[in-house]
């Protein structure tokens, strides 16, 4: 039998490759399609490049894949037919379909081989740009993870830093603050400022050379000969003064005696010695305007003798004098300033002053003096429990830095003595006079803890006992307000 038309096994093998291909296409549009939705990523570059997938994708599923699928079922169509036909002469129809498969076939399996191609080399470069894109946002989110951290550890500090108020701060900045609204209303009434907790601004005059005849001031010799010339910067008159010894010649030993208060009234006037002062320097704040007029006296002292610089400096106070003497001692701008090596306190409440390095400070109490007392011992406001009637109290936290004895204290040292009462009377307890003599008497015992403290060899740049080698000056302390 003669054949005419086409080789059919040829045709159904192109027919089975465009099936294989559309199969293969798809494939490969679903594996581009789920790696881009396992992608998570945000933003406008993100919402871009989808929306251009997206288009690519529909393009593929509606166009070239039912093509394809038409194009393999057109072929097996025209076997179909040519096997019927294959009975019957001619063949000249057959010869167009051979003829159309070869012109559009071939073009037709290059044109899905070229898409396929493109779809590749489509999502190469899209998995690309989103290795890129999830590279960079890794990289920020780690950025961010960091400055979390960073965070985090910062108010962790802020929180291992805090620290909670102290019992006799509160209370005391309470009553000032309601003193000063009081003031504050009165003046709105009256037009008259009482200056009631007013601390204003402590300024000094220019110290003046003294002599021992005129001042009553003695050479240091000991610690008691030290607080008597404390005892005898009060004056007479009480307007406000402190006096400041230099030992030796050159100089060894510069030791500044400040005394306590001297006016006992709300009213801040002239004299920064008052009870405002006091208020001040048991507050929040811990200095006053006493202290920057002390400290403006000792600059204007090392600035008139310059021999001065580099020389030990002593801070010694009895009350409100030893607090502007550890309140000076504990403000590291003050302190930066000179060779601050001593401090001695008696009858202070000091205990809410740190003590700072390299000083080594002695506070000095009677037992039955209640002024040392009333800074409750540097006690802190820590959590509260019930009071009466469900009110919350709160709770003092003593400090166990700050309770020690003989002990350093932070990076300084402290020792506290406790002398014995000459009086019942806590007023008397608490007199200047009164701790010098117990003093001598415990400088009498060379067993006694002050004997054994003024071995120290801190104190010896500051001890004489010969008149000719000390010189005294006075200056007089003001207020501003």
């Amino acid at each position: 039998m003669t054949f005419y038309g086409m080789d059919t096994e040829q045709v159904l093998g192109e027919a089975d490759a465009l099936e294989l291909a559309a199969r293969r296409l798809e494939e490969v549009m679903g594996g581009l399609q789920s790696s881009v939705q396992a992608v998570t990523w945000v933003g406008p570059d993100a919402e871009a490049f989808r929306e251009q997938w997206d288009a690519t994708h529909r393009q593929g599923e509606c166009i070239v894949l039912p093509g394809l699928g038409e194009r393999s079922r057109e072929l097996r169509q025209h076997v179909e037919e040519q096997d019927r036909a294959s009975s019957a002469e001619g063949g000249g129809w057959f010869e167009d379909a051979m003829d159309w498969l070869r012109d559009t076939g071939g073009d037709i399996v290059d044109g899905i081989r070229e898409g396929i191609g493109w779809l590749g080399d489509r999502g190469a470069d899209g998995t690309d740009w989103l290795g890129d894109r999830v590279s960079e946002g890794m990289e920020w989110l780690g950025d961010r993870f960091q400055d979390g951290r960073d965070l985090i550890s910062t108010a962790l500090d802020a929180v291992r830093d805090f620290e909670w108020p102290r019992f006799t701060e509160v209370v005391v900045d309470g009553a000032a603050g309601l003193l000063r609204g009081t003031g504050d209303v009165f003046e709105a009434l009256t037009g008259i400022d009482l200056e009631l907790a007013d601390d204003g601004i402590g300024y000094a005059d220019a110290p003046v050379a003294v002599t021992p005849e005129d001042s009553g001031l003695v050479p240091p010799g000991d610690l008691s000969q030290i607080i008597a010339n404390t005892n005898q910067t009060y004056g007479p008159e009480e307007t406000g003064e402190v006096s400041m010894s230099v030992v030796g010649n050159p100089p060894t030993g510069v030791i500044v005696n400040i005394p306590g208060t001297e006016q006992w009234w709300p009213m801040a006037g002239d004299n920064p010695l008052d009870l405002t002062g006091n208020a001040e320097q048991a507050g929040s704040d811990g200095w006053s305007a006493g202290s920057q007029a002390t400290a403006d006296a000792i600059a204007q002292l090392y600035r008139e003798n310059p021999d001065l610089e580099g020389v030990p400096l002593m801070l010694n106070g009895h009350s409100q004098g030893g607090m502007i003497a550890a309140s000076l001692a504990a403000n590291p701008e003050f302190a930066s300033q000179y060779h601050l090596t001593n401090v001695m306190t008696y009858g202070s409440p000091v205990d809410n002053y740190d003590v700072p390095a390299g000083v080594n400070q002695l506070n000095i109490q009677h037992g039955g003096d209640l002024v040392p007392r009333i800074d409750a011992e540097g006690s802190y406001l820590g959590p509260v429990v019930p009071g009466p009637h469900g009110i919350p109290l709160p709770v003092p936290i003593p400090n166990p830095g700050e309770l020690l004895a003989n002990q350093n204290i932070g990076s300084g040292s402290t020792t506290t003595v406790t002398l014995d009462s000459p009086s019942w009377n806590p007023l008397t307890n608490h007199g200047g006079a009164e701790y010098q003599n117990s003093v001598e008497r415990q400088l009498q015992d060379p067993n006694s803890p002050l004997s054994q403290y003024s071995q120290d060899p801190s104190l010896l740049p500051f001890l004489t006992g010969d008149p000719d080698s000390v010189q005294h000056f006075i200056s007089g302390v003001h207020r501003e307000n």
